[in-house]
């Protein structure tokens, strides 16, 4: 019997020191190699295999549009091609594996999350770029690829964030249309990829990313796809075999990893005193008046008081501080304007201003911005409480993620785009009534406007609220009328 015992101590001995050698860098494992087709989900493998054929034409098209464009747009389309790569690697492990649990989940995709967080940070830290509309045309859509996450309704979500990506893409368009048809073919390009996207998550993953439910353990599958157990596809769409594994350990290695760990005396001898029997033989009794729940001086006496406690130091962040303010900058660049953190200053005045000139007005508070003379476009942009008065405009004034501001146009304007912005009022002119007013995400907007010249200022509310219908097969969208 102890022989027995000794044996079965010594063989998990062995295979703890074997899991521990196969989790150590460049160490052989002892797990076999698992691939889609050879753990019992053959429809999950066939979306993996499918997920290349929808989506990697599309993106490739893409990429090498991005690389003619050039600059901070190839720079993001790489960041792109990341996320897709890394989306990739979450679905083989997804068909390999049956759901885990959200923390495992969580670490799955995390190198996605930071590919996102990436491509966004781009745009972010470039925002005087003249290519921010294709930054932003990625940057809204790219949070697509975080249907992964999404249940039951993933195909919804990636088409909402293909229309906030069209949104810039249109600009994007709109301003290349006339001038290098590169541009255009990009915005394109990109909008298409998600469109395969869409049409592949909703063949394949209807209600959520399709487990496998014969699958083993996501983590273990994680491993082995990290490994080369998936095999990827070249752009030919032959198999790319990864290396072939490392050697088995020798008898030697194995005998060394069995040796047995020396005995702890105590324990040892803990053990042959309970084999003898009798264990408490040598215990004491104890007696009543040493009994705490029968002596309530004895608890008292043993409770710690305030006073002796500690408090450890904290080393979490102070919510609450200001945040630092960067230094207030007006500055022509080029062609362009640059206007931003400006904080309660109401005498900004842009003059001597040009037609081909466009003007970028950032992260102003409590401030008023006047610019006399004609310009191409002006841009709103994180603006909080302030107001802009701008004679003429050549293409849009646009006011994107504002809250309470104000826009008064005394010339001519033929497009005010409104986008992620709570409270705008904007007055208009009598040569103005012809204007174009798009909005999307945006609450509380009024237009003002003179209904005859030299009268009083008529206040309109733009709609916010629609009633969408289902006639004859199509969708007939209107807004809502409220009567009282």
């Amino acid at each position: 019997m102890a022989d027995l015992t000794e044996i079965v101590r010594r063989l998990e001995a062995a295979t703890t020191r074997l899991e521990q050698l196969s989790r150590a860098p460049g160490s052989f494992s002892a797990t076999p190699v698992v691939t889609p087709s050879s753990s019992g989900g053959g429809s999950s493998s066939q979306a993996v295999t499918a997920f290349d054929d929808s989506v990697t034409p599309a993106l490739t098209k893409f990429l090498a549009l991005s690389e003619k464009v050039g600059g901070l747009v190839r720079e993001q389309a790489l960041a792109f091609k990341n996320a897709i790569a890394n989306q990739k690697t979450y679905l083989a492990i997804a068909s390999q594996s049956k759901k885990p649990d959200m923390t495992v989940n969580q670490s799955l995709v995390q190198p996605l999350q930071k590919d996102l967080e990436t491509i966004i940070s781009l745009r972010e830290k470039n925002r005087a770029s003249p290519l921010f509309n294709h930054l932003s045309t990625v940057s809204e859509g790219v949070p697509a690829l975080g249907w992964i996450m999404v249940e039951p309704t993933p195909v919804p979500y990636v088409g909402e964030m293909k229309d906030a990506a069209q949104f810039y893409s249109n600009r994007v368009i709109k301003e290349y249309k006339d001038k290098d048809k590169t541009h255009v073919d990009w915005a394109n390009s990109f909008l298409e990829v998600l469109t395969e996207l869409q049409a592949y998550v909703k063949k394949f993953h209807t209600t959520g990313v399709a487990w496998n439910p014969k699958g083993g353990d996501a983590k273990t599958a994680s491993a082995d796809v990290g490994h080369g157990g998936w095999l990827g596809r070249t752009s030919d769409g032959a198999p790319s075999g990864g290396p072939p594994p490392p050697p088995l350990p020798t008898a030697e290695q194995l005998e060394k990893f069995s040796s047995p760990a020396p005995k702890p005396a105590a324990a040892g001898g803990l053990f042959s005193e309970i084999n003898k029997g009798n264990v408490t033989a040598g215990l004491r009794k104890v007696d009543k008046s040493e009994m705490t729940h029968k002596n309530p001086e004895l608890r008292a006496g043993s409770v710690v008081k305030a006073d002796d406690v500690k408090p450890a130091a904290s080393s979490a962040p102070k919510y609450g501080a200001a945040a630092v303010q960067k230094p207030a900058r007006t500055a022509l660049e080029g062609n362009k304007w640059t206007i931003e953190n400006h904080v309660n200053n109401s005498s900004i005045v842009i003059e001597d201003v040009q037609l081909k000139h466009v003007v970028y007005i950032y992260n102003c508070q409590n401030s008023t911005i006047q610019i006399k003379g004609k310009v191409n476009a002006i841009t709103l942009d994180n603006c909080k409480k302030s107001g802009l008065v701008v004679e003429s405009v050549v293409s849009t004034v646009d006011a994107i993620n504002c809250k309470s501001v104000q826009v008064q146009i005394t010339g001519k304007a033929p497009t005010v785009n409104i986008d992620k912005t709570d409270g705008l009022q904007l007055f208009l002119s009598q040569q103005c009534l012809d204007i174009d007013i798009m909005t999307a995400k945006s609450s509380e907007m009024n237009v003002l406007f003179q209904e005859t010249a030299g009268g009083d200022f008529v206040e309109k509310p733009v709609v916010e609220q629609f009633r969408t219908k289902i006639v004859n097969g199509n969708l007939v969208t209107n807004p809502v009328e409220h009567t009282g």
